[in-house]
């Protein structure tokens, strides 16, 4: 019997694609004082009142960040001045996202993608990774040679 009616379930190995997703804004709120947490959770209830959405939350020593929709820029600005909080806002970032089953199982694999980055020379502002895929957030106008880089190197 032949094998060439047979549906494959399981992906392939590696890396999948690497796909690019445009219009970010990173914040950076710093400068904290304690009590941090309440003073962290008063910056996203802040963010939640003005109705902007966020992703990519990280929790900094001294403070948070996140990306916001780069067409929310000005109200978030708005917002963290309006609370006299210190922050950077930095427009123009994309995320770049290296997609592959089960990455977290394949022994180097993150290591690989990770090293492929920084050698590319890009900026890099995060990392962060699921079962299935690395997300990368960069300078928009990096992003597409980082994810050829990503490609070329990595996605044989």
């Amino acid at each position: 019997m032949s094998n060439a009616s047979e549906t494959g379930f399981e992906k392939k190995r590696g890396i999948s694609r690497v796909e690019i997703r445009t219009g970010f804004s990173q914040v950076h709120v710093h400068g904290l004082v304690e009590p941090i947490m309440e003073n962290r959770l008063a910056v996203l209830d802040a963010v939640a009142q003005a109705d902007i959405s966020l992703d990519f939350l990280k929790l900094t020593s001294d403070g948070l960040s996140f990306l916001i929709p780069q067409s929310r820029s000005e109200a978030m600005a708005a917002v963290l001045q309006e609370r006299a909080l210190n922050f950077d806002l930095a427009e123009g970032r994309s995320i770049v996202l290296v997609h592959a089953v089960n990455m977290r199982d394949e022994e180097g694999l993150i290591a690989r993608i990770v090293a492929t980055a920084i050698g590319s020379g890009a900026r890099l502002d995060h990392l962060g990774d699921m079962h299935d895929r690395l997300l990368i957030v960069a300078e928009a106008t990096e992003a597409e040679a980082l994810a050829a880089r990503i490609r070329e190197t990595l996605a044989a």
